[in-house]
């Protein structure tokens, strides 16, 4: 008995002399990061989810904006482990910078194949996810009590689209809303929410040869973004915007 409980107070030290050591030194993934402005802050991309098919996808099995060379961006085990598949974007954050309207990028012609994957995705509940310095990407919901009084959830992710009636549309622009924290402590800002609201537009005609050139519609919704066999040959441009 005297043997078991010397090697159980053993472990017991070991442990603790681990546990300080840990909390000695950052973990990997977790250390508070302080971005300066104009500081490039990486948008990461996770796999789509159901909780209608419980069967997760790739976010690149769908025909979004790509990057030059899609990474695999994974930071650490328990990422793995939990099944997630991060990847890198094609979006630009700045730190501290916000921007109205963005052209991700325009998606040319796609096909009917491709529209009707969308429009399967989205009838399937299909929720998408991104990350930013480590924190997933939330939908902010209202909800009134009988008392008319207000309170706020939120949901990870954001749909990939809704349906009216039997008709599909896609969420091609995104509003991301960074939270962050300031102190004399340090310099820079450190990430600390990290809201999004998706929305379906069906973008007008712009200057696709101009960089800076956005749709007026970014601004100006008028009708939603079809996805469905019939709408094969359009073009679907992806948008965003960024505060701060």
């Amino acid at each position: 008995v005297a043997f078991c409980f010397m090697k159980l107070t053993s472990v017991v030290v070991i442990l603790l002399v681990v546990c300080s050591v840990a909390h000695a030194f950052y973990l990997p993934g977790v250390a508070p990061k302080e971005y300066v402005d104009g500081e490039l802050v990486p948008l990461k991309v996770n796999k789509l989810v159901s909780a209608k098919t419980q069967l997760p996808y790739p976010y690149y099995s769908l025909p979004f904006c790509q990057p030059d060379t899609v990474k695999d961006m994974a930071e650490n085990l328990g990422e793995i482990l939990m099944g997630d598949k991060i990847e890198n974007s094609p979006y630009i954050l700045e730190a501290g910078i916000p921007a109205p309207c963005k052209v991700l990028c325009t998606v040319p012609k796609l096909g009917a194949d491709e529209m009707k994957l969308f429009e399967k995705r989205i009838k399937q509940n299909y929720r998408v996810n991104w990350i930013l310095d480590n924190l997933p990407a939330a939908t902010r919901k209202t909800l009134i009590d009988f008392n008319g009084e207000k309170s706020y959830t939120y949901e990870t992710g954001f749909p990939l689209g809704t349906v009216e009636g039997d008709v599909a549309y896609l969420n091609n622009h995104v509003s991301m809303k960074i939270l962050y924290h300031t102190a004399p402590d340090f310099v820079g800002r450190r990430i600390v929410g990290f809201e999004v609201e998706p929305q379906s537009i069906k973008h007008s005609d712009f200057d696709k040869s101009n960089p800076a050139a956005t749709p007026d519609t970014c601004f100006r919704p008028l009708q939603w973004q079809v996805v469905s066999e019939e709408n094969a040959g359009d073009d679907i441009v992806f948008t965003y915007s960024v505060e701060w």
